[in-house]
């Protein structure tokens, strides 16, 4: 697992210009080492999106721009009393992978699961990519309101890891083990993702854009997708490699057989912030 890309606090941060991932003209070393040459899955994450707000439009219109095949979200699909037909499929017509948020919840969980095809038994589950990338979605709402629950939790997310063979494994939760903004950690969700068998971990439920680097994993907060913006606290958490409280945007993974390249995107397309994990 190797991150790069490091930002320092946003006041004086240099945007990236890094762009798609180019895997052209490269040949395997040997018969057995991967196929450099495969183009990689475009995937967008969106968190903390669902409110209808100008800032929803415009994300959702950057990420179109760049056309993936699939839009996963972290939750807080929907703000509001109007239904997941405008809240959501209006603005991601693409297909959707959806974590459950604690908005869900407060607007009628009922609603997520008949959109979403979903029950209590089922938001907890697999996606499995095109790349060959699983998406390992976790109820974190549910696992705040019962130990039961988040134990049950736990011990699935431990045995799906380890079955898995997918090249990269990609754990999603709405709310964030680690934060430097409004929420902050959730303490409970603190598990060795990385000794589990996870290369990255993505939560929403605080409003920033953050990457936190720390032994147990790379965490990403990405809950910047339209409702109003929140502030990063002074002193970051440690491992932080910045948190951006300015910025709406969306979090783009480039994945292949032996890369997963995350870019961070604001509305206009700027490349904020970038990392890798190879295999």
């Amino acid at each position: 697992m190797k991150g790069t890309g490091k930002f320092t606090r946003w006041v004086a941060i240099v945007a990236l210009t890094v762009t798609a991932i180019s895997l052209e003209g490269c040949s395997p070393a040997a018969n057995n080492a991967p196929d450099y040459s495969v183009q990689p899955q475009v995937i967008a994450v969106v968190g903390d999106f669902g409110s209808g707000r100008a800032a929803e439009s415009r994300v959702s219109k950057m990420v179109a721009k760049w056309n993936p095949s699939v839009v996963v979200t972290a939750g807080d699909n929907n703000y509001t009393k109007k239904s997941y037909e405008r809240m959501v499929k209006k603005y991601y017509p693409q297909p959707l992978v959806a974590a459950t948020g604690n908005h869900d919840y407060l607007v009628g969980i009922n609603r997520f699961d008949s959109f979403f095809n979903k029950d209590s038994q089922s938001r907890n589950y697999v996606y499995h990519a095109a790349s060959g990338a699983d998406f390992f979605i976790l109820d974190s709402t549910a696992g705040l309101e019962s130990k039961t629950i988040r134990s049950q939790q736990e011990s699935w997310l431990t045995q799906q890891l380890a079955i898995s063979n997918a090249n990269f494994k990609i754990v999603v939760l709405h709310h964030p083990p680690y934060s430097s903004s409004k929420h902050g950690s959730t303490k409970v969700y603190q598990w060795p993702y990385a000794e589990m068998g996870a290369d990255l971990v993505i939560s929403g439920h605080d409003h920033t854009y953050e990457r936190i680097e720390r032994w147990s994993g790379i965490y990403i907060v990405d809950g910047t997708g339209g409702a109003k913006l929140y502030k990063c606290k002074p002193k970051l958490v440690y491992g932080s490699q910045g948190c951006d409280d300015k910025h709406y945007g969306a979090l783009f993974l480039y994945i292949n057989g032996y890369q997963l390249r995350g870019i961070f995107r604001d509305t206009n397309g700027r490349a904020l912030d970038t990392f890798d994990v190879i295999k």
